[in-house]
């Protein structure tokens, strides 16, 4: 379960779009279109397959984390043939809005790849994908969509347009010149506190270090970073759904360093 802000400050309107099969078009306003590219097989066994999701022009939708006032992404594969497992492989978002009200994730257009991994590697997979993302202009619409898709053994010719999302990943720790990063964590009545310090060449007019935490039941809170020259600090507070927070597996922790112009993923805090 990837960790989110909870508390959503944006006026909602909610409206729905139900697609089948593989591709169709919205009736979701900012929602022009859906699809599952069906991708290739890899040697493995595995299928690298995506859902690509197009926006009317001035639209966006959300980051697994989708900062203070996103909406979470939320995929079901529930009802889906021979298979095990669904893995995203999440394209470099870009920080959106001012140090008061604002979001991560992707401007009018987003391919998003998954790893899927079938029961039996010999038979074709049946993908049902029933989906809930945020979307906002004006206003923010969670829209509601159900593609299907059949994806086939031996098929290996790679698609252009998965190739590229995945080559648009964050980018690497050495690659932005992130040095001497630190975490410091502060237990508090209402969850574990973890401040981020690190030494880092601006990466935008305003960044985010997101700090995330992969474990099931469990949330951050994170708020917008502060930058003295080529020092940047930044927090973000670990909580439960439900009750007393007692200890954090410090190994489950993810850095990401988002502005509004590139992301970087920068590890673990036992690095």
């Amino acid at each position: 379960m990837e960790t989110y802000v909870k508390i959503c400050v944006t006026f909602f309107v909610i409206l729905s779009s139900v697609i089948t099969p593989s591709k169709g078009q919205s009736n979701t306003t900012g929602l022009e279109q859906v699809q599952i590219l069906a991708g290739w097989q890899n040697s493995d066994g595995t299928y690298t397959a995506a859902v690509e999701i197009d926006l009317d022009s001035g639209w966006k939708t959300y980051w697994h984390a989708p900062g203070m006032a996103g909406i979470p992404p939320q995929f079901s594969f529930e009802g889906s043939k021979n298979l095990k497992k669904v893995m995203f492989s999440w394209p470099a978002p870009v920080l959106f809005g001012d140090d008061h009200i604002w979001s991560i994730g992707y401007k009018s257009h987003l391919i998003l790849p998954m790893r899927v991994i079938p029961e039996d590697r010999e038979r074709p997979v049946q993908l049902r994908l029933n989906a809930e993302i945020g979307i906002c202009d004006k206003v923010c619409v969670p829209a509601e969509f159900s593609l299907s898709s059949s994806l086939h053994p031996k098929r290996t010719k790679r698609t252009a347009k998965i190739v590229a999302a995945l080559a648009s990943k964050p980018k690497s720790k050495t690659s932005v010149n992130a040095q001497n990063v630190t975490c410091a964590f502060l237990p508090s009545s209402n969850g574990m506190k973890v401040s981020v310090r690190m030494s880092l060449p601006a990466t935008g007019d305003r960044e985010v270090i997101m700090v995330g935490y992969d474990q099931i039941g469990h949330w951050v809170q994170n708020e917008i970073a502060e930058r003295s020259g080529n020092e940047l600090t930044g927090e973000g507070i670990i909580r439960r759904d439900s009750g007393q927070l007692a200890a954090i597996d410090r190994s489950k922790i993810t850095l990401t360093v988002v502005s509004n112009t590139m992301a970087a993923d920068l590890g673990t805090c036992v690095e």
